[in-house]
């Protein structure tokens, strides 16, 4: 839960946060509605949040708590939100213990269905009421944020196809694993930058590699991959390794290691949106002149295949580092 952790510390209100003082009571329903409807409709692809228990003041935030005794159950909550809204959207509401007080915390994920609306009167609220969360203020929904919702239906998809990532392009300083990029909305993605990350099972960052591109082997890292809608491609991700990498991976002389990974990949399209997949229980697998340091290390005679791999090897190593 360190995400909430950052949230309450350093995070102010935004398309995707929300601080509140106090739980929504019977009275305040409407307001419930209202925030969890604009939360949902936000621009935003990630979890969102609303946070109950915090006063955001212009001088910094003060934590007022809740009273665990009186803490609302979420069924409750989503109750009201089924009856009221559509389509359904999908939102939890549990305990959050911060520094010695009880906080409340929505958590508004899975908002690919937009847009969400009432679907009856509630109170003050009309039928076919929207609004959308934009910076930090619910806005009424505008005819060019419909156009927005439904021009994005639809989803970016990664899929890892393998579990390992391959270290033997040593000549170009790649490395590459198998992947699959669908996407299944109705506008075109083209990704201009990512990277791929490789953590230990406490979730430490060992290495981050830039991605270099896909199925072929190319010299510099300008990389774009167009995806046109409705389509799907399938292939070799190639990624920046260096010779320093093996050693904080812990790979041996052999280019194995027994140690298994965890791999994050994360992509940047032309409008700055990003994506990411997350995969566990990964191997990392090396040869060649990639292994000239770990060698080294180990008091192996290292001698290169060719003068100008271990050249262009010292210009990644300068490069990386």
């Amino acid at each position: 839960m360190d995400r909430i952790n950052e949230l309450v510390e350093y995070g102010y209100e935004c398309d995707f946060l929300d601080f509140k003082e106090k739980q929504y009571s019977k009275e305040k329903t409407a307001d419930l509605i209202v925030d969890i409807m604009a939360m949902a409709n936000s621009r935003y692809d990630g979890d969102k949040f609303i946070i109950v228990g915090v006063k955001d003041r212009p001088e910094g935030k003060e934590i007022k708590g809740i009273n665990p005794e009186e803490f609302i159950d979420s069924s409750n909550y989503k109750q009201v939100i089924l009856n009221n809204i559509e389509p359904e959207i999908q939102f939890d509401y549990f305990k959050y213990e911060y520094k010695g007080a009880v906080l409340g915390v929505f958590r508004i994920h899975g908002t690919e269905n937009k847009p969400y609306m009432l679907k009856k009167k509630y109170e003050r609220l009309n039928e076919g009421y929207c609004l959308l969360r934009k910076g930090s203020m619910n806005a009424l929904a505008k005819r060019s944020d419909f156009d927005y919702m439904y021009l994005n239906k639809g989803q970016f998809e990664i899929r890892f196809l393998e579990q390992s990532l391959h270290a033997i392009y040593d000549a170009d300083g790649c490395a590459s694993i198998e992947v699959a990029f669908s996407n299944t909305t109705n506008l075109p993605i083209t990704i201009i930058a990512g990277e791929l990350f490789i953590r230990d099972k406490h979730g430490k960052e060992l290495t981050h590699h830039p991605i270099y591109g896909l199925n072929n082997r190319i010299e510099d890292a300008d990389f774009k991959l167009a995806l046109p809608p409705k389509s799907e491609v399938v292939g070799h991700l190639l990624v920046g390794f260096s010779s320093s990498q093996p050693l904080r991976l812990n790979i041996d002389e052999h280019g194995l290691c027994d140690e298994k990974y965890d791999f994050e990949l994360l992509l940047i399209d032309a409008r700055h949106k990003k994506y990411s997949a997350t995969i566990r229980q990964c191997r990392v697998f090396v040869d060649g002149d990639f292994l000239w340091k770990v060698k080294q290390q180990k008091g192996f005679h290292i001698s290169f295949g060719r003068i100008e791999d271990a050249h262009k090897l010292k210009q990644l190593y300068i490069y990386f580092w």
